[in-house]
């Protein structure tokens, strides 16, 4: 089963994207600061994080780079009110999946999961490198 931790001061903003969640069989967590994120993620139980840009500990930019340095692989999504190429600038190359608003939907949930399906199947192709003449 997919695990996602939600990270923002408020729960009650994800209510719509846990209410999409959990009618996809993806479970959630939450917590409300960078540093108790970073504790949770430590045990490698988790898919996917969504995060609040504005936490009392960290900001999001900040917390993306922590958790890269922990699991490169760990996939991030950011709530925040920047416009598109504010956010582009300020995430630029820490491989953010996507931008949410600060109440994001349950349409962004969907969207997310999309993503993610179309992720899988493109990782789970073989690869095949042209040129090679040994295939």
């Amino acid at each position: 089963m997919t695990q996602i931790l939600l990270i923002s001061p408020e729960k009650d903003i994800f209510k719509a994207v846990e209410n999409c969640f959990s009618e996809n069989q993806i479970a959630t967590a939450w917590t409300d600061t960078a540093a108790k994120a970073l504790l949770m993620l430590s045990d490698g139980k988790f898919d996917l994080i969504i995060l609040h840009e504005h936490l009392q500990d960290m900001n999001g930019r900040q917390l993306v780079e922590a958790i890269i340095t922990q699991n490169a692989m760990l996939n991030c999504v950011v709530l925040s009110e920047l416009s598109k190429e504010d956010f582009h600038e300020a995430y630029e190359g820490l491989g953010v999946l996507m931008q949410f608003s600060l109440t994001p939907t349950h349409d962004n949930a969907r969207a997310l999961i999309d993503y993610m399906a179309r992720i899988k199947i493109i990782s789970n192709r073989p690869h095949r490198i042209t040129g090679d003449t040994n295939q």
